[in-house]
């Protein structure tokens, strides 16, 4: 333990270095001084563990040089020596934390008890530094295994500049699948985020179970600002880097207590991917401002889907899955009511399949279950259910024929990325590297649609959307799904409906 001894009497200051050393010979008395400004000199150069300081003396006393310690922030134990026994004496050094105070002259039993102590508390402040990584202090306040207390409190605002109670965002990226391929190119993307930014702090947690990255945030100039430019640069560079599926939140946590609280709330949004528009940034506010529509139940598909296995009609089971897929897909509806509908579709085609001996293979519903309820993407939802029904298949080709190729999926959503800016069969191709034809015949041939079915079903359901979500007029909904006239949208949408825009609206506002 190393010590300095700031006593105006140089006949006590001598012999308490004498004591130190018989008392204990691992006490380090690194420097004397007779006065305050000597002695704050020579812990300035030191930064001893522990100070022994006099009240009175000359130039400034013991108290106001203890004072400015703390306010200097230089972390050491302070032990006083001193004649007077005043209560106002010791109430300041109990406010300015002390470790004791020792009335002259001093008792070597009382001494010698009190550096005790003082080195006992050192050792368990020094043993809790040491696990006091920022790395440790996150990970354990997300998994709620790491509870701070006071003294620990004021070891973290020391070591780091935080408090308990500063703002803190959580910034989570989910790579899913993809998870084990990009882990090492997304952690180093995101740590040069945190290298070039002087506007906040960052520290980068990965969670390989999770398929996840969590940076912490801290010490932000500006909350606002700083999720805009996550959304606004981050969030794009991310998306452009790597390969899908790359889902990224955002969420505040109201200080270190509050962490595990955010995560468990960011875990229980992150399903919201299914509706919320492939690319944005996940925000609480996002979520609170997004306008869903009850989902009704496409009974009239699984009645299709179960005669179908039936009749052992291939196509029709076919086109009622891929069907029911875009239905759920294209809807603006609560992921919960989303995965509902598909379990509830899925037991009702097993059960009819169970029922007149057509099932393949004896089915796991429980994983089935798992998997489409911790379902946070629809190509995990469309596995999942392509999986399903690939067990449920009743002639020919097994598996390939619910498989949709790399190219088609990569069609597919082209057209969900483009279909509003008059996307053509002939350009798809062409970004493709393939020819028209093959495309449009692998294209039906896998999805059970045309390419222009696909994107006139994409354009209906964008104008549904518009019609009851907002007070637009009819030319610039035209304009916003995609159609140069909103004569023709308005005919196209009769044709698909059976009813006429306003009318629609009217009957669904």
């Amino acid at each position: 333990m190393k010590i300095v001894i700031v006593e105006d009497e140089a006949p006590i200051r001598e012999g308490m270095g004498r004591i130190l050393k018989k008392i204990d010979p691992g006490y380090e008395v690194a420097g004397m001084a007779s006065n305050g400004k000597e002695g704050l000199d020579v812990i300035r150069k030191t930064r001893p563990d522990l100070v022994i300081l006099d009240i009175q003396m000359p130039d400034m006393d013991g108290l106001t040089m203890l004072e400015i310690i703390r306010k200097e922030k230089i972390t050491c134990k302070a032990l006083v020596l001193s004649a007077y026994s005043e209560f106002t004496y010791a109430r300041r050094a109990i406010e300015l934390g002390i470790e004791n105070y020792l009335l002259k002259p001093i008792k070597i039993p009382e001494l010698k008890k009190a550096l005790s102590q003082i080195r006992s508390s050192l050792e368990k402040e020094q043993s809790k530094e040491s696990i006091l990584t920022l790395d440790n202090i996150f990970m354990g306040c997300l998994t709620g295994q790491l509870t701070i207390d006071e003294q620990m409190g004021r070891l973290i605002e020391d070591k780091y500049e935080l408090k308990l109670n500063d703002r803190l965002y959580l910034f989570l990226v989910w790579l899913g699948e993809g998870y084990e391929s990009q882990k090492a190119q997304a952690r180093q993307l995101l740590e040069e985020v945190g290298r070039h930014s002087s506007e906040f702090s960052m520290h980068l947690l990965e969670f390989p179970s999770r398929c996840k990255f969590v940076a912490v945030l801290y010490k932000p100039e500006d909350g606002e600002k700083l999720c805009s430019y996550f959304e606004k640069a981050v969030v794009p560079m991310l998306r452009g880097s790597l390969k899908r599926p790359v889902v990224c939140m955002w969420q505040e946590a109201g200080g270190l207590g509050m962490m595990e609280t955010a995560i468990r709330q960011m875990r229980q949004d992150l399903e919201w991917n299914l509706v919320i528009e492939e690319g944005s940034l996940i925000t609480p506010a996002r979520i609170r401002e997004l306008e869903t529509a009850p989902m009704k139940y496409p009974l009239e598909l699984e009645t299709q889907a179960r005669q179908a296995i039936i009749k052992r009609d291939e196509e029709t089971f076919k086109k009622s899955y891929f069907e029911f897929k875009e239905r759920c897909r294209q809807g603006r509806f609560h992921p919960k009511e989303i995965k509902e509908a598909c379990l509830r579709y899925c037991f009702a085609v097993l059960n009819t399949a169970k029922e007149y001996g057509n099932l393949q293979e004896e089915l796991s519903a429980q994983n089935m279950l798992q998997t489409i309820s911790r379902a946070v993407t629809w190509y995990q939802i469309g596995d999942a259910l392509r999986q399903f029904f690939v067990k449920v298949v009743i002639t020919g080709e097994g598996e390939e024929s619910l498989t949709v190729s790399a190219m088609v999926q990569r069609a597919q959503q082209m057209i969900q990325d483009y279909y509003n800016q008059g996307v053509t069969l002939e350009e798809i191709a062409r970004k493709l590297h393939v020819s028209e034809e093959y495309l449009s015949t692998q294209f039906k041939k896998e999805t059970g649609t045309t390419f222009s079915e696909t994107i006139r079903k994409c354009r209906i359901e964008k104008v549904k959307e518009l019609l009851v979500n907002s007070t637009l007029k009819l030319n610039q909904i035209a304009d916003l799904a995609g159609y140069s006239d909103p004569k023709y949208m308005s005919k196209v949408f009769r044709d698909e409906t059976g009813m006429l825009p306003a009318e629609y609206r009217k009957m669904n506002t």
